[in-house]
């Protein structure tokens, strides 16, 4: 039997259609739909987290967010539409569908943001008691706020107290940040997941609380109120509902940024396993070794011991070179230049006339850095594509300026060497993205070809 899949753009569609026939139900049998409606919603969050394999606090945070933010925008907006179309039911049905609709995008939008987390630690793979404590928690506080908001607690409402708060520009600031700073200490200090629970609703109470404080007597300048238990109280607990959801926010960019950076490791991993490959195919490439085998049977041949000592301990070096750097992201300039000329010594051994390299760095630039064996690779491209001889020269100059290290030769290329691919050039590209975010600059004229490499 075909399993039926239905779109997730389509889906926010039929949560918004259901919100609606809760909102119409409830009407018509003079039922309070907080619940149902809470629980569409956090449905609606979970099935589109869960397509994206979002992570287990992502989607706390963001379900929290979203509960709070369709709750206001839902009071808000069915009194802004009932002063367009006038009372009746189709006020708080079209709020309903706006607000479900919303929230519905900005959840898909941000979750396709992320991409599909599926490396790593950045995969969620929740069992059912996770979610059924997510979904709790947050329907659990969701009924709270709203039961109280609604209680003869707030006799004037909740806007009066928001306003209070929205106007101490001082308790604002301090508790965007002093979140800051408690996320980033919570992070390092608290390791256990239990701890961090603790550690987070302690701060959130005990903050909240000096918050108050705050608002309440108007500071810094003052207002001279005189404490009473139910006003302060009132405005704490509003002051806590919107720490608890700036605290979530913060919690969330933590997570984008923690998840980027997970995910821009993971794509390093991978892009430095594809050029460790690519190296690893040039240290066997079988036309470099018979080449060199060549070279050094030529030697020995003509009687040339030392010549032949010299050229085997310098293929020895560069490969011994190639297998030590290897798993190095970064190599001073100094060590890739110097590894560099042994590898043009091998060269001239088999181009004896022709060849001819220039090396022109200063010793100041000698201490910056490169991705491994990507000056030999462009030394090695130049060779293999272009035409050397007596008549036809090959040169090559290597030179260094500001933060760039450029390699750039005369253009003659070969009749019959095979397209070039590309992949030394993409792969080294790809190496720089992923270290620095900074790429390599590739220029082609029709006397010259010049690559840039930045110097980290």
């Amino acid at each position: 039997m075909k399993r039926l899949s239905i779109a997730t753009p389509a889906l926010i569609h039929l949560f918004a259609a259901a919100h609606a026939a809760v909102v119409v139900v409830s009407r018509i049998f003079d039922y309070v739909d907080d619940v149902p409606l809470t629980v569409l919603t956090l449905s609606m969050i979970l099935i589109i987290s869960v397509r994206r394999n979002l992570r287990a606090e992502f989607v706390a945070a963001l379900s929290l967010i979203c509960i709070f933010v369709a709750y206001l925008f839902g009071i808000f907006g069915a009194q802004v539409i009932r002063q367009v179309i006038g009372e009746g039911m189709l006020a708080p049905v079209i709020t309903t569908v706006a607000v479900t609709e919303c929230v519905g995008w900005l959840t898909f939008l941000f979750a396709r943001s992320r991409g599909s987390q599926s490396a790593g630690r950045a995969s969620w793979s929740p069992s059912m008691r996770q979610i059924v404590g997510i979904v709790a928690a947050i329907l659990v506080f969701r009924i709270f706020y709203t039961t109280l908001f609604n209680s003869p607690y707030f006799e004037r409402g909740v806007y009066y107290e928001f306003h209070r708060l929205l106007s101490n520009t001082l308790a604002l600031l301090t508790m965007l940040c002093g979140n800051i700073i408690f996320v980033n200490v919570r992070s390092r200090m608290l390791r256990q997941r239990g701890l961090r629970l603790v550690g987070s609703a302690l701060f959130s109470l005990g903050f909240s609380l000096l918050l108050t404080a705050a608002v309440y007597y108007g500071l810094p300048q003052g207002n001279g109120a005189v404490l009473a238990a139910r006003p302060f109280f009132r405005l704490y607990t509003i002051v806590l509902l919107v720490d608890i959801v700036v605290y979530a926010m913060l919690q969330l960019v933590v997570y984008v940024i923690g998840s980027e950076l997970e995910l821009r490791a993971e794509r390093g991993k991978k892009h430095r396993a594809q050029f460790h490959y690519e190296r690893l195919k040039q240290q066997i490439n079988p036309h470099f070794l018979f080449n060199s085998l060549n070279i050094l049977d030529y030697l020995v041949q003509e009687h040339e011991t030392q010549r032949a000592s010299a050229f085997i301990h310098k293929l020895a070096d560069t490969y011994r070179y190639m297998l030590r750097k290897e798993e190095e992201q970064l190599v001073p300039l100094a060590e890739e230049v110097e590894f560099a000329r042994k590898y043009i010594d091998l060269l001239q051994e088999r181009f004896t006339v022709g060849f001819h390299v220039d090396i022109r760095i200063p010793p100041e630039a000698m201490r910056r850095h490169v991705v491994p064996c990507s000056l030999q690779l462009l030394i090695e491209n130049a060779t293999k594509h272009n035409v050397v001889s007596p008549e036809q020269p090959l040169h090559i100059v290597i030179e260094a300026a500001g933060d760039r290290l450029t390699v750039s030769n005369n253009l003659q290329l070969r009749m019959n060497v095979p397209a070039s691919t590309g992949v030394g050039l993409r792969n080294i590209r790809q190496q720089y993205l992923d270290l620095a975010g900074r790429s390599i600059v590739v220029e082609q004229g029709d006397a010259g070809f010049r690559v840039q490499l930045p110097l980290l």
